[in-house]
């Protein structure tokens, strides 16, 4: 088959739709598919286009061999409403410039939010006669209204008619999480039959079990230290101030050590409120490429994932879970919902009631005290992880949903033809 993927975030930025969307490409390419990506011109999480970009309107480039169209995005990281429009819009438009370039494919599938991306989709495969894929990787305007930043009002009632359209609209609705995909099927009346599970996985060859990496330990003065890491996104849902409050709580234990790892519109609040406490036992540290991962999760004790306490949050899958699960790292997750659930089941760490400080330092000093304890759920984690979250397994899984209903049939001859539907 030929895909065409639509995504306003690609590598080399960093992040979990970001991995996913990556790893996808790859796997589709792994398994014989004709695979082209339809992206903006990296800015995240910085807001600001990378250097080797800049000054562009469209840039055609081969990552890992898969080719890559890219076209200007008005880059910010404001969350007012109008300049957060213009960055969604102004991609929805230039990647239109992709138009001759994405040939004729069979697939084109498109990631949201950006919900407003979708109409490209949609325009696109209407024209190319191909079947169109929405995959939902966070639910709007539900988000967004859970976030508290937008309550009401008449742009919010034209997005909640938006999605309506776009779900009857979409060949196949496709979704990260079992939470999201029970949404789609019970509250939005979204028929059984067009519903595909894309759960984000994660690279079990790149992430796993290593010596520390002695290099870094040194760098940071980290030896002789129990490192308790966050590494991801820094924004408001992470509700990241609780890590703080740990590091506070805990400031007396010289053994422990925080690293919060990654950027993000709230970093610099974050650093001036540890700066205000005090702290000495927090360490900033800027994103690095996914490939330089594993050395951190090499010295890490335990990775820390943080969630506020919002009802969108309960068919989450933070998936900076995931390598360090596949590290042999345990997850202190501060949270409730789906993610909660994958790691109890597995044993593969803690689950904390979420934003609340308490639970979260009894949860680091045990890992802190206890080493053979950690080594085992960092064990649980890793064979979870080798078991069910490889990307062979999960695309291949996916392809096969797709093949079953009679509107991709046309579009799947391919992949049965190769053994790929079951």
């Amino acid at each position: 088959m030929k895909f065409v993927l639509l995504t306003q975030c690609y590598p080399p930025e960093i992040g979990g739709a970001q991995v996913l969307l990556g790893s996808l490409a790859r796997e589709l390419d792994r398994q014989g598919h004709d695979v082209k990506v339809v992206t903006a011109l990296p800015n995240y999480p910085t807001a600001k286009i990378f250097k080797d970009y800049q000054g562009r309107l469209v840039v055609r480039e081969e990552i890992e061999g898969i080719p890559v169209f890219r076209t200007w995005i008005y880059a910010t990281q404001s969350a007012r409403l109008f300049p957060r429009l213009a960055n969604y819009f102004s991609f929805c438009l230039t990647s239109l410039l992709s138009f001759r370039w994405i040939g004729k494919p069979d697939v084109i599938f498109v990631d949201s939010p950006p919900l407003f991306l979708c109409l490209t989709a949609l325009l696109l495969a209407r024209f190319k006669g191909a079947t169109w894929v929405m995959n939902v990787s966070d639910l709007w305007p539900d988000a967004v209204v859970d976030s508290g930043l937008v309550k009401s009002g008449l742009l919010l009632n034209m997005a909640g008619k938006l999605e309506k359209f776009l779900y009857r609209a979409a060949d196949f609705v496709s979704s990260v999480t079992e939470g999201i995909c029970k949404i789609l099927l019970e509250d939005k009346g979204i028929p059984q039959s067009k519903i595909l599970f894309l759960p984000i996985g994660v690279d079990t060859s790149l992430f796993q079990p290593r010596p520390a990496d002695e290099t870094l330990l040194e760098k940071w003065n980290l030896k002789e230290k129990s490192v308790f890491t966050y590494a991801g996104r820094v924004g408001h849902s992470q509700g990241l101030s609780l890590v703080l409050k740990a590091a506070d709580r805990l400031r007396s234990r010289n053994d422990i050590a925080f690293v919060l790892l990654g950027d993000g519109p709230v970093k610099e609040e974050l650093r001036a409120e540890s700066v205000e406490l005090g702290l000495t036992n927090v360490l900033f540290v800027d994103p690095v490429p996914l490939s330089e991962m594993p050395r951190w999760w090499s010295i890490t004790r335990g990775a820390l994932v943080t969630l506020k306490d919002q009802p969108v949050h309960l068919s989450a899958r933070p998936s900076k879970s995931l390598p360090a699960m596949a590290s042999g790292v345990p997850v202190i997750f501060s949270g409730l919902g789906e993610m909660a659930r994958i790691i109890s089941d597995a044993k593969a760490g803690m689950v904390v009631a979420p934003e609340q400080v308490e639970p979260l330092v009894q949860g680091i000093i045990r890992l802190a005290d206890d080493a053979p304890l950690a080594r085992e759920l960092g064990e649980n984690g890793r064979r979870h992880c080798e078991q069910e979250f490889g990307w062979r397994k999960i695309v291949r899984s996916w392809l096969s949903e797709m093949s079953h209903d009679s509107k991709a049939q046309g579009a799947c001859e391919t992949a049965s033809s190769i053994g790929l539907a079951k």
